[in-house]
Order: C-alpha cells, then structure tokens, then sequence
C-alpha cells in the first residue's frame, strides 16, 4: 500500500474511532488532531476518503464532546467535505488557520 494510502487509511480509521468513543473523554483538540490529517488526505486523495471523513466528523460533532471554536471548526470542515464550492474562501481560511494553531498545517488544502 503506498505511504499516502495508509495515512489516509489510518487517519481514517481513527477519525471513525475518535467518533464513536462519545463516552471515552475525548477532548477538543482531537478532533483537530484526527480531523486535519484527514482534511489533508481527502484534498489529495478523492470523494471516497472523503465520504468516510465526513461520516466521521458527523460523529465526533454529535458525540457532544466539541464545544466553542472547535465546534465551529467541525461544522466547517463537514460544510466543505459535503460540498467545497459552497464554502467562502473566510471559512476555508478558518480551517486552515485552526488546524495550524493546533499544530497540524495542511498542505493539500
């Protein structure tokens, strides 16, 4: 599998993970540490992977975990995986802005 295919894969699958852990603590920050490697992965990969992190965003934003900024940050990230046209280059900015703030800059976005 090539080295970009198992990022996607693994980021993926932890992202559908982090989603269903509702009860497990999860913090704020993680859905920017699982949710910008995806956003990144999807930009260079195509609409499959990007079905499966949107499925997985849907989750970690109705788990109730996610608060503020970062509630925000979900609700922008799904508009753009359900359709990048219809989202304003200020909240494509947005994105980019939180992922790198929480460490994570996107390359591919």
């Amino acid at each position: 599998m090539p080295r970009t295919s198992s990022l996607v894969v693994g980021t993926l699958a932890g992202l559908l993970t982090l989603g269903g852990c509702s009860q497990a603590g999860v913090s704020t920050d993680d859905a920017y540490k699982v949710g910008c490697p995806a956003l990144d992965a999807v930009a260079a990969s195509g609409s499959v992977v990007g079905k499966v992190a949107l499925a997985g965003l849907e989750q970690l934003r109705d788990s109730g975990n996610v608060s503020g900024d970062a509630k925000k940050w979900v609700e922008t990230s799904i508009s753009f995986l359900s359709d990048p046209q219809k989202v304003s280059e200020a909240d494509k900015k947005f994105v980019k802005d939180g992922c790198a703030n929480h460490g994570y800059p996107l390359k591919n976005f």
